[in-house]
């Protein structure tokens, strides 16, 4: 059984994140364990950040790739 309901446990994400990162996916992992519905509206800042600093060459396609797929899609 899958430890969570909208976070994919199969994905790992083994490059470093920005602060601000590590606090929103923190709180995405007490949402979706609470099963508390607000986990979109974090899902979608994370995903408007990070492609925010894809755009400002900080981060790379990839890692926004992989972000998206472990804690935006799969609402």
């Amino acid at each position: 059984m899958a430890k969570h309901r909208w976070i994919r446990d199969d994905i790992e994400i083994n490059f470093p994140l920005p602060t601000f990162a590590k606090e929103l996916i923190k709180k995405l992992e007490e949402l979706d364990e609470a099963e508390n519905y607000a986990y979109e509206n974090y899902a979608g800042a994370l995903d408007v950040r990070i492609k925010e600093l894809v755009r400002q060459g900080k981060m790379t396609q990839r890692q926004w790739d992989l972000l998206c797929e472990k804690y935006v899609e799969v609402m």
